[in-house]
């Protein structure tokens, strides 16, 4: 990698952790410190292999949009 590809590649990091840090301020979240407060707010009845499967069939078919619109460019 190139330092001119080196030195974009830290400042994109740095703004992303710059509109990361902004938001987490603005919206006044913090870190959750035990997974069970997490569990408490997930649905019981809900299954998370369906979901993952959902998760995965997008991203496939959003990478299938985005290689197709590529191609037409």
């Amino acid at each position: 990698m190139s330092k001119l590809e080196t030195d974009l590649l830290r400042h994109e990091t740095s703004d992303s952790e710059n509109v990361l840090s902004r938001l987490i301020a603005e919206q006044g979240v913090t870190p959750i410190g035990d997974l069970r407060e997490l569990a408490a707010l997930w649905p019981a009845d809900d299954d998370p292999d369906a979901l993952m499967n959902f998760v995965l069939s997008e991203r496939q078919t959003r990478l299938q949009l985005n290689a197709e619109d590529q191609h037409t460019k």
